[in-house]
């Protein structure tokens, strides 16, 4: 006779959980969209719960062995369906968008469709050319409405990017000078020298 539910020990239960949550794991990545808020959903549960536990001794150790993908990736994917809901899901399997961009559109997103210039696109594979140009459309009218930049913010911002280029070309310096390489590199750093040079004369910087 089999156990019934009532009789299964507190790991045998857990166990049974953990088969059922790693069951949807597969099958919602075969799936569409909205499924992938589910996915996120039960590695949620997963991880706060330690379901975990019954068969691996960390989370970081389950999320490669079981779900076939990195911690920081299951964790990404949590925190996404935290901060968005399922909507985030569905409108990226159609769109591929990246969170950044679908904070800027999200009020547009609402009852499973995707409000542009009075129409509601169902959020479906069938609307999914719809559905991007329409994110597309929303994507440019959110940057139009950005302010500009403030310049010691874009300055600092240069100085930070001086900094890196420069460490690359010490780098390089360092690790090339007798290869083959070197021509190419001293190519590079002449365009750059000369283009600075230019900029000085051009526009009297002194």
């Amino acid at each position: 006779m089999n156990q019934s539910a009532k009789e299964l020990t507190a790991e045998s239960a857990e166990l049974l959980d953990l088969g059922v949550v790693l069951g949807q794991n597969n099958t919602f990545a075969l799936l569409a969209g909205r499924c992938s808020a589910a996915q996120a959903a039960a590695m949620r549960r997963v991880r706060e719960e330690r379901i975990y536990k019954c068969c691996s001794g960390s989370w970081e150790a389950f999320c490669g062995a079981y779900l076939k993908i990195s911690r920081s990736e299951a964790d990404k994917l949590i925190r996404l369906l935290e901060e968005f809901g399922p909507r985030y899901f569905e409108v990226a399997q159609l769109t591929r968008i990246s969170p950044e961009a679908y904070r800027a559109i999200a009020p547009a997103v609402e009852d499973g469709a995707l409000h542009h210039n009075g129409e509601a696109i169902e959020l479906n594979p069938e609307n999914a050319g719809k559905v991007a140009a329409a994110v597309a459309e929303l994507r440019r009218a959110a940057n139009l409405r950005k302010p500009p930049l403030e310049i010691h913010l874009r300055i600092e911002r240069l100085q930070k990017r001086c900094s890196l280029l420069i460490l690359e070309f010490e780098d390089i310096v360092r690790k090339e000078r007798c290869t083959g390489h070197w021509p190419a590199f001293m190519a590079v750093f002449q365009h750059v020298e000369s283009e600075l040079g230019r900029l000085r004369e051009d526009y009297d910087i002194e």
